[in-house]
């Protein structure tokens, strides 16, 4: 042992001093950090005498507390040609700190600062429900758990989290698959139970104004909300009498199904996969809501069916893949739904989305189903742009008609379409 520990150790081993240096210890195998000053409550006669004569200062006969100011005391030790660092006198004194504590420490140290260095990410990554969405991670100490305490693996995390959510929604629809390996660093690094796919859905709730999904078609469709397509397979395209010209595999594979009178699904997988730079698109498109109409048409039309597609209600991944693929083939799309509010507001997106045009599904068209049977129109109005008047006498007359009362105008209208 030096000389110089020797002394250190000659001063503080007075018992006037075994109570300021335990709390000191006691401080630093917390892992937190060393305070300004101590002060201790009825200070005994051997501690006020040390703490005088180390400082140089007059003994105080009497007090209800004595205040250890660490920086003094410090400075008066560098004075003797003493250790004035803390960290370095209490190893000398107590000896070094524990590997398992010095990590416990390190570990609280980094998540003092973990919180403000993390908010940095919202900066660069801006998107709806930011705040919210990080101040309710900070709040339940969910990055914490799942990280098991590694705040360097947790700022990756929302950091990763941040970035996608800000490029939520996508511009279109691409595999859960592709988009964790882009955002996430594997292709894995989205599936269910991983911890960035829990981050980002609890931001897509906020955003949503939902809970956050706990089951896999809550997640499915989440996801899907925001055009990322969990299952490549499922909820395909129904079609029939596509007619896609070239000699792509699914060109040739709508042709033999047209040949054989069958209407085929096209999965997202297939569309994602299809060579549309050798594929030709109809000038045409007809676009139905229910799959009745389709059966129809394959049964009673055969190959005199125009080019047919079926959104089968809200149009899922695969639906609205196909009918951007084929407006930006230059097809025109022609939409048919249910006269119902609902119908109505599925027609106005896919207007929107796709730049459709309506197909028999104006006020005119809603008059003339007048003699069908019907049923009540409930529900909660919207508008009709496309056709101002159809909201209107809807509303009025308060009668709903689903598509297949009017299978056999559309049908009949297909083959005028086909022969014109």
């Amino acid at each position: 042992m030096s000389a110089v520990h020797e002394n250190l150790r000659a001063i503080f081993s007075a018992t006037g001093w075994s109570r300021f240096i335990d709390t000191l210890a006691d401080y630093r195998e917390r892992g937190r950090p060393l305070p300004a000053a101590v002060t201790l409550p009825a200070p005994s006669e051997d501690e006020r005498r040390h703490h005088a004569r180390l400082l140089r200062l007059p003994v105080p006969s009497s007090a209800g507390a004595l205040r250890y100011d660490l920086a003094k005391i410090a400075a008066a030790l560098q004075v003797a040609h003493l250790p004035a660092d803390w960290a370095e006198i209490l190893a000398i004194l107590r000896g070094p700190i524990a590997a398992e504590q010095l990590a416990a420490h390190l570990a609280r140290q980094s998540w003092q600062t973990f919180w403000p260095q993390a908010a940095v990410a919202l900066d660069r990554h801006p998107f709806p429900m930011n705040r919210e969405w990080f101040e309710s991670l900070r709040r339940d100490g969910t990055v914490k758990r799942l990280s098991k305490g590694d705040a360097s693996l947790a700022a990756q995390w929302i950091e990763r989290g941040a970035r996608l959510l800000h490029a939520l929604p996508l511009p279109e629809d691409q595999p859960l698959a592709s988009v964790a390996s882009r955002y996430g660093g594997n292709s894995h690094a989205l599936d269910p139970a991983s911890v960035l796919s829990t981050l980002v859905l609890r931001g897509l709730a906020l955003r949503l104004g939902q809970a956050a999904p706990s089951r896999s078609d809550e997640r499915r469709e989440m996801w899907a909300a925001f055009r990322v397509v969990c299952d490549e397979l499922s909820a395909p395209a129904l079609t029939f009498n596509l007619a896609l010209g070239g000699n792509a595999l699914l060109s040739r594979l709508i042709s033999l199904a047209s040949a054989e009178t069958q209407p085929v699904h096209l999965t997202s997988r297939m569309l994602w996969a299809a060579e549309w730079t050798r594929i030709t698109c109809p000038p045409a498109v007809f676009v139905c809501e229910n799959p009745t109409i389709v059966s129809l048409a394959a049964t009673q039309l055969h190959q005199h069916c125009p080019p047919l597609v079926c959104v089968d209600g809200e149009p899922k991944p695969a639906a609205r893949l196909l009918l951007r693929r084929l407006h930006a083939g230059g097809s025109a799309l022609f939409y048919h739904g249910d006269f119902d509010w609902p119908g109505l507001a599925i027609a106005e997106r896919i207007f929107n989305e796709f730049d459709a045009q309506p197909w028999y599904f104006d006020a005119e068209s809603y008059h003339s189903a007048a003699a069908r049977q019907g049923r009540p129109l409930t529900g909660k109005p919207v508008s009709t742009p496309w056709s101002p008047a159809l909201a209107e006498v809807m509303q009025r007359t308060g009668i709903a008609y689903d598509e297949e009362l009017l299978a056999d105008v559309l049908l009949s209208d297909l083959v005028k379409k086909r022969r014109d």
